[in-house]
């Protein structure tokens, strides 16, 4: 067989991307078919993710008298006198529809015997099944943070599995604790036992959502892949949409558990469908494995692979360990050992969870500046789509900084307007301002995927991606005692003023603190940065 053709440059080695470049194109039939399924089960961890927004929702009640029972009319209270109506701006006889206070009766500031629901709009929710109000409502917080916990530990488990066993079997095991745990919450007749669920349903999502992407990346082109990475933001927006949907139909949130997770039982034909990347079996020399994926690819494109292709990397590692050329293995503190990076560290790492914090603060609390849950939730899902095609185009135009900067001043300005605003066309523009809210913080989220991994060196570009990630978890998990526990019990100002000042003050710290990378070299070294060659 004839040798591996040489690029033009053959002082240069043959990596896996000249491979992919040269045999079987940037994004061929065969990338696309697989890119487009590995990223299917996107759409369902964006589902598991947000879907307490609404099987906790909160649901009007009000304490129940010692003669009712606990399915009493919520709006005929056997003693109205016992009784004070709140937070009511209706008139004339509508007066008669106001919701009660709801954590008092009489002279008593408890529900002693217990609480009356309006079943009107919502038919069970967790919330009320186990009583998750008034001085238990923070469980409604804790629950919701109990995700990102468990997807900061996802993060860290299947991120090192998946370099050792594989990215394809990490994905398996990813997606059948997601259905189990689906189903777990679904039939779980305590709330500790379906916050354990919770836990494992977020653990498994970093193994589903980031393993999808890899194997599907991993065999992309180098000029595809930011299409791809704003690919899978695409899904995970069509994923709130069908959530959207859903929840509007099906008001019981056992149900509506139960539809997130059975879809996931179709995935199960992956495993004769979807291959191991690649890219992993050459770089632990399992060359026949990774040949048998290629050929079929290649065969897909219309495409010739030589037999051999892999002689030459094969050389290369068999040179490499010859010559016992050893690299320097670096850590979590070589990004704060040196100046210039210890600055973009701590810059980057400030502006994720405050990104993190606001993009699930919105997304958990839709309604927050007016409008219906429902609605509000699936057209903040549909303005997310347009936001990510519209990075993707602006991203090498105005550059990354430009985008970072919008983002947050957008989302901050909005959440303040809404202080100010006419309370007449608070519902109207409430609306538009919670979607521009989402949409401006979609569209960071995406630029950040972007821009992070440029901000640092190849040999510690993941550490800076992984600490990054992590930082989010804590952004994500204080969202959700914001916007799922204070908002109820002090108001919308404790969601309203953290938020904006956190964002403009994000936006300011990428202003000043942080390098434009739009159309410059990714540095390879810490030395390129110290130098400030790459700055």
């Amino acid at each position: 067989m004839a040798p591996l053709p040489k690029t033009s440059d053959t002082s240069e080695k043959s990596t896996f991307d000249d491979i992919v470049i040269r045999y079987l194109g940037q994004f061929g039939k065969y990338q696309k078919v697989i890119f487009f399924l590995v990223c299917l089960p996107s759409i369902i961890t964006a589902m598991d993710a947000l879907s307490w927004t609404f099987t906790g929702a909160k649901i009007p009640h009000r304490c129940r008298g010692t003669t009712e029972a606990s399915t009493a009319d919520y709006w005929k209270p056997a003693n109205p006198n016992l009784y004070k109506i709140t937070n009511c701006t209706l008139e004339g006889s509508s007066k008669s529809q106001c919701p009660f206070e709801e954590c008092r009766i009489g002279n008593s500031f408890t529900c002693p015997s217990g609480y009356v629901y309006d079943n009107e709009e919502i038919q069970l929710s967790a919330i009320q099944r186990w009583d998750i109000v008034c001085e238990k409502s923070i469980i409604r917080a804790v629950i919701q943070s109990a995700y990102y916990i468990g997807q900061m530990l996802g993060s860290l488990t299947f991120g090192f599995l998946a370099d050792r066993i594989g990215r394809k079997t990490v994905f398996f095991v990813a997606l059948s604790i997601q259905f189990v745990s689906g189903i777990g919450m679904a039939l779980s007749p305590y709330w500790i036992l379906y916050a354990i669920f919770r836990i494992a349903i977020g653990f498994a999502h970093p193994g589903i959502f980031v393993m999808a992407v890899v194997i599907g990346v991993e065999l992309i082109g180098p000029k595809y892949r930011r299409l791809a990475s704003v690919s899978t933001s695409i899904f995970w927006a069509v994923g709130q949409i069908i959530l959207g949907i859903l929840a509007y139909n099906i008001r019981d949130y056992r149900y509506l558990h139960a539809a997130i997770a059975l879809p996931a039982l179709m995935f199960i034909s992956y495993y004769w469908i979807i291959p191991e990347s690649a890219r992993w079996l050459v770089a632990h020399g399992r060359f026949s494995e990774a040949d048998a994926i290629l050929q079929r690819a290649a065969k897909m494109n219309n495409k010739d692979l030589p037999i051999h292709w892999f002689k030459e990397l094969e050389e290369e590692e068999y040179n490499r360990i010859k010559n016992n050329e050893k690299k320097r293995k670096y850590n979590f503190f070589d990004l704060v050992r040196t100046p210039s990076i210890r600055k973009r560290t701590i810059a980057i790492f400030f502006c994720w969870p405050i990104c993190s914090m606001l993009y699930y603060g919105i997304s958990m609390n839709s309604n927050f500046l007016g409008g219906d849950l429902y609605w509000t939730f699936i057209f903040g899902g549909l303005s997310e789509i347009p936001a990510c095609i519209l990075t993707y185009l602006l991203l090498d135009r105005i550059g990354r900084k430009a985008i970072l900067v919008s983002g947050f001043f957008i989302a901050s300005f909005t959440m303040v307007s809404s202080l100010i605003i006419n309370k007449n066309f608070h519902v109207i523009v409430g609306i538009v301002q919670s979607l521009l809210s989402k949409s401006a913080m979609a569209a960071t989220y995406t630029s950040l995927y972007s821009f992070t991994p440029e901000l640092f060196p190849t040999v510690i570009r993941n550490l800076g991606m992984g600490g990054s990630s992590m930082m989010a978890r804590f952004g994500a998990i204080a969202a959700s005692y914001i916007s799922m526990w204070l908002v109820d019990r002090f108001g919308i100002l404790t969601m309203v003023i953290p938020f904006s000042i956190l964002g403009v003050a994000a936006g300011i710290v990428i202003l000043v603190f942080l390098p434009e990378t739009k159309g410059k070299k990714l540095p390879e070294s810490i030395e390129d940065i110290e130098n400030e060659y790459f700055k």
